[in-house]
Formats: C-alpha cells, sequence, structure tokens
C-alpha cells in the first residue's frame, strides 16, 4: 500500500530562455538523515545484549556479512566482501568462501578468513572444559554445527565443513567484526551505544561520531565497492513517532522510520508536501505464549480455554487493520503474514477440540495423524466453556470461572510493553479474556526478553511477545524447542517450557534438509503440533511504514525494518538542474557552470 504526495518539480511560470524548465536529478554528495524511535545498546550485534533492530538497523552500514537479507526478504551474497560461496558437497555440507582480495577494515587491516573463524569461535556451544564459546552470544544456531573451518590462500579462501548439515548456512557469518579488535576488547565489550573504536568499517560507511541521540556515519575512504552517492549518513533517534512527525515537518530528517506509529502519525507523514510514504505487513508477528511449568496453564485444557476466549478478528480490526486492511489473524507460529512458508489455509484447533477432522502428514518416516481444522479467529464461547470444564472449572454467580474449591482462575499476563503493538493488543486482550470470566492481572515488561523471562521465571502464566522472523526458518526452533540450550544464553527464547520429543526431532530434520521445497512439509507438520498442543496463539503480524522526503531517490520500503540501508548506495538527494542539463549533477549548494 502507497500513500503520499510528491511535490511538482517543473518550475512556475512560462518557460523561456531565462527561466528553464527544470528537473530533479540525483546530485553527488550530501547527506540524508534518517529518523528512528529505538536507541543502539551495543557494540556487538551478535551478542545477546546487542542483538536488537536499532543496533542490526546502525551497523548494517558498516560491519560486512556473507549474505544480507534485502527489501524484500532474500538472502543475497554481499559481493562486495564474497567474491563466490560454493556449497560443493553435501555429505559431509562443504562450503567454500572466496573473500574478496581488496575488502578491508578501515583501519588497513586486510578482512580474512580470520575474521570469519573468530566469530565461529565465539558463537558455538562448547563442551565444558574445552575452549571457545561465548556466554553472550545472540544465537548459536548453525555455528554449533560446524567441525572445522580451514583458511587457504593467504587467509583469503575458507572451506567450512559441517559435522551436521545445515539448511539456512547462509545466515552465519552476519554483522563480521574485527578478530584483532575483539581480541583484545573481548567478544562483548561493555558498550551502550555503537563505537568506532569497536565496530570498525568493512562497509561503504563508517563511524564518525556517536552520542546517545544523534549517529553520523560518513564515507569509508577505503570502501572498494560500488562508491554511495550520499556523502554522509545521519540517524537521530526520537522519544516517540509524534518527534518523528515534527521533524520529518520541520526537515529536520529525511526519513522516518518508526517501529511503532498510529494514525495520527499517518496522517501527519501523508498530508505533508513533498513527502511519500508506504506501509507494508512487517516480519514480526505478536504471539500469547503459555506457560507450560506451572499450573493453571500447564494444563493443556485451560490454554484451549484461554485460547477460546480470544476475539483475535476484534484485536486485528482495533489495533491494526486501520493502517493496513490486509492484515489477518495469523495462521502460523513460525512465519509472518505475507512470508514464503505462510500457510493460506485456516489455523486448525487443538487436539482435544470436539470439532475436528483428521488429516495424514506426507511427510516420510514421521507420518502421524493429527487433528486439523479451522481455529476460530473469533473466539468460540462454547469451546471454552467445554475445555475450562473439563479442566474442573466452573462458572460461579458473577460468570467468573472458578475452581470445585471456589478458586478464580486467576492468570497473571507478561506484556512487552517497548513493543507498541503489544501493548495496545495486551490491553485489549486483558479486557477479552476478563469479560469471559479469566481473571488477569498484567505485569509491564521492558521487553521481550524481560516477558519471556517473567514466564519462564514462574512470575507469569501468559506473556504477549513480538517474535521477529527472517527468510531463515530453522530460527523457530529457539522458540519452542530447548535445542538452542537455556533460554536468554544462546539465543533460545522457549519461555514456556514446551518441550515435545517430536518437535525437537522435526525441527532437527528440517535443519538437516537443505533442499527448501522438501523441508517445507516438515515445517508444516511442526506448525500443526504446535496448534494441536496449544502452546501459544499467533495473533497478528504488526504494520510497519516508512516515511521519507519526495527529494530524496533510491528508498525502498520493506517488511525488514533492519534491512532499510539494503539500497543505501543508491540513495541520493534530487536537486533541480535545467531539463536540457546532461552533465555531472551538481552537488548540493555548488553554483552552476557559468556564474
Amino acid at each position: 500500500m502507497l500513500v503520499g504526495l510528491v511535490a511538482t518539480l517543473a518550475g512556475c511560470g512560462g518557460t523561456s530562455d531565462s527561466a528553464p524548465a527544470v528537473t530533479a536529478v540525483p546530485a553527488l554528495g550530501g547527506t540524508v538523515t534518517v529518523g528512528i524511535d529505538q536507541a543502539p545498546t551495543g557494540c556487538n550485534p551478535n551478542t545477546a545484549s546487542g542483538d536488537t533492530v536499532a543496533n542490526r538497523l546502525v551497523l548494517s552500514l558498516v560491519l560486512p556479512s556473507a549474505f544480507v537479507v534485502n527489501e524484500q526478504g532474500q538472502a543475497e551474497a554481499d559481493q562486495a566482501l564474497i567474491e563466490q560461496a560454493e556449497l560443493q558437497s553435501t555429505s559431509p555440507e562443504t562450503v567454500v568462501y572466496t573473500i574478496n582480495p581488496k575488502a578491508v577494515w578501515s583501519d588497513g587491516v586486510p578482512i580474512t578468513a580470520t575474521d570469519f573463524i573468530y566469530a565461529w569461535q565465539h558463537q558455538r556451544s562448547v563442551p565444558l572444559g574445552e575452549t571457545g564459546g561465548d556466554a553472550d552470544v545472540a544465537s548459536t544456531a548453525g555455528y554449533d554445527d560446524i567441525s572445522t573451518m580451514t583458511p587457504s590462500n593467504h587467509d583469503r579462501t575458507l572451506k567450512v565443513v559441517f559435522s551436521t548439515p545445515y539448511a539456512d548456512w547462509r545466515r552465519l557469518f552476519e554483522n563480521l567484526l574485527p578478530a584483532h579488535v575483539l581480541d583484545k576488547t573481548g567478544w562483548s565489550p561493555p558498550c551502550t551505544n555503537v563505537d568506532p573504536s569497536v565496530d570498525l568499517s568493512g562497509g561503504p560507511y563508517e563511524i564518525t561520531t556517536v552520542s546517545r541521540t544523534k549517529i553520523t556515519l560518513s564515507r569509508n575512504p577505503r570502501w572498494w565497492g560500488q562508491q554511495p552517492r550520499l556523502a554522509r549518513i545521519v540517524v537521530r533517534v526520537a522519544d516517540s513517532p509524534v518527534q518523528l512527525a515534527h521533524w520529518m515537518l520541520r526537515r529536520k530528517v529525511n526519513i522516518a522510520a518508526p517501529s511503532f506509529f498510529g494514525p495520527t502519525f499517518l496522517h501527519d507523514v501523508t498530508s505533508m508536501p513533498s513527502a511519500k510514504s508506504a506501509m507494508n505487513i512487517s516480519s514480526t508477528f505478536l504471539e500469547l505464549e503459555f506457560s507450560m511449568i506451572d499450573q493453571p496453564t500447564a494444563n493443556a485444557l485451560v490454554r484451549e480455554g484461554v485460547a477460546y476466549s480470544v476475539d483475535r478478528q476484534i484485536l486485528v480490526d482495533r489495533v491494526a487493520s486501520w493502517a493496513d486492511v490486509a492484515i489477518a489473524p495469523s495462521t502460523s507460529h513460525l512465519y509472518a503474514q505475507g512470508q514464503t512458508g505462510y500457510p493460506t489455509v485456516p489455523a486448525p484447533v487443538p487436539a482435544n477440540s470436539t470439532t475436528t477432522t483428521t488429516v495424514t502428514s506426507t511427510v516420510p518416516a514421521t507420518t502421524t495423524t493429527i487433528a486439523a481444522s479451522t481455529f476460530p479467529t473469533d473466539g468460540d464461547p462454547v469451546e471454552e466453556a467445554r475445555a475450562l470444564e473439563a479442566a474442573g472449572y466452573q462458572r460461579d454467580a458473577v460468570g467468573s470461572w472458578v475452581d470445585f474449591s471456589g478458586h478464580a482462575l486467576d492468570l497473571r499476563l507478561a506484556v512487552d510493553s517497548g513493543d507498541g503493538w503489544a501493548a495496545q493488543a495486551g490491553a485489549l486482550l486483558a479486557e477479552q479474556l476478563r469479560a469471559q470470566g479469566i481473571a488477569i492481572t498484567t505485569i509491564d515488561a521492558p521487553d521481550a526478553q524481560s516477558a519471556g523471562a517473567d514466564l519462564a521465571g514462574g512470575r507469569a502464566d501468559l506473556a504477549l511477545v513480538p517474535l521477529r522472523t527472517t527468510p531463515y526458518p530453522t530460527q523457530a526452533s529457539s522458540w519452542y524447542t530447548p535445542l538452542l540450550d537455556l533460554p536468554g544464553s544462546t539465543g533460545a527464547q522457549d519461555w514456556s517450557g514446551y518441550g515435545s520429543a517430536k518437535v525437537e526431532n522435526l525441527f532437527s530434520q528440517a535443519a538437516k534438509t537443505l533442499n527448501p521445497v522438501t523441508a517445507q512439509p516438515i515445517y508444516d507438520e511442526i506448525d500443526q503440533q504446535l496448534w494441536a498442543d496449544m502452546v501459544a496463539l499467533p495473533l497478528f503480524a504488526e504494520p510497519t511504514v516508512l516515511a521519507w522526503s519526495a527529494m530524496i531517490s533510491g528508498v525502498t520500503p520493506g517488511p525488514y525494518w533492519s534491512g532499510l540501508f539494503s539500497t543505501v548506495l543508491d540513495w541520493a538527494r534530487l536537486v533541480n538542474e535545467p531539463a536540457s542539463y546532461t552533465g555531472t549533477p551538481r552537488l548540493p549548494g555548488a553554483p552552476r557552470k557559468g556564474a
């Protein structure tokens, strides 16, 4: 969905030799200022503490990656860093990387296999007593599966052999940091912001100044790839979408990329002269997760009763569809709406439901019969009553659910209040559950990890959290299995404590299946089992919006917020030139030829 008003760039009045028609052309040089509403939190985005969308957004201009995610959400090799990444063998899985011989850090040290090996050594889990690995890691997935890394050709070629096949090998070696720097600072430097002394550039821009609310990045003079048109990118951190809209109006920023927005923001930016805006369904979706460890939600019937009490369609209508009418209640635990792999059929109902049919999985060697039918988007009071009564609850005189001792079904709901969509949905969700006779106490958590920790630590029975997806489906194993160890330590986010040998085996099987077409039915069966067990209730994908000046070219909106800079080399400021002008575009402020 695209909205916006583009300024008329033709000259005013009649045409004459003294007042020629003008047209806008991309200029070389100049500065573009980008406004965001989240601040970076560290200098290593590969650590659990630094793995935030703000860190990844800013550092995508600086830190090199073997593969990057483009604005369409597809993984593609970064040709500036990797001349070739070849899957040479599948038994054992062997990938050979050929590093660009021109690649160099901004301090002049070459980027080599040493930097890749350092990343592997610190992002893998190792048995006690062995060296390597690190306690603060965003994810060990894939790195654990590597057995050897062998450099050659003066460290410009790297042979990676996997002990276990890993389908999403392209997600490895993102945001590489200079090994020769981290050897001195440690893998997890005590940073609270990006740091030019740690985040040396291996990209088109380098960090030149940093403050709490403003980061300036200038062209990297040692950059060997396609030269960016812009001389500088400035990132400003606002305290709210309201401030971002104000900055756009006052031209303090040229691009506004809020993580959350309301109707006021959208009205303000779409009514601005010379502004464009575009909305998308983002790659993040909200999910209500249940504690599988402590009563009462350890009882599957209670989880079903709660799920049937939720009118997801009303949540969508009141929280998200005003921004994008295409957003619908989620049908998947693994993918956000619109992603490859997202099911187009209705979500199945839990195994205990009385209104089911059966389907048989087509996945060889893992064939099971599981319940599948339409899970209601608008709740079902009859099924709610069936499930809760079977769990030992009954309604009292005022309609509240109580057990046979008269104790109320009282649940604690942790909400990631740092996510604006979760905060709004959480308030409405609590209202819905109370209206259906379930007592709810809400707990405000500053972020998703804190809300998850409340759930995992027994301080909450439910948690409303955003799940940020990528093009790599293996990441979902961290949400529903203990395959990555304990939550919060190695990228694991199995906050609910769900443990299913079947689901773990299916995830392991899918991760080893290098052909994504063959792997997809396995992921489909995983998702159906998650519905059958009612581990969590997916709600809806979050909307996203981008606003930018019509005098900036090359900006391409997409569903991945951290992929905003994927087309930055083509960004340029537009300047007015005569229609017949065919020379090199002027730098902004430069005099006309002959002036």
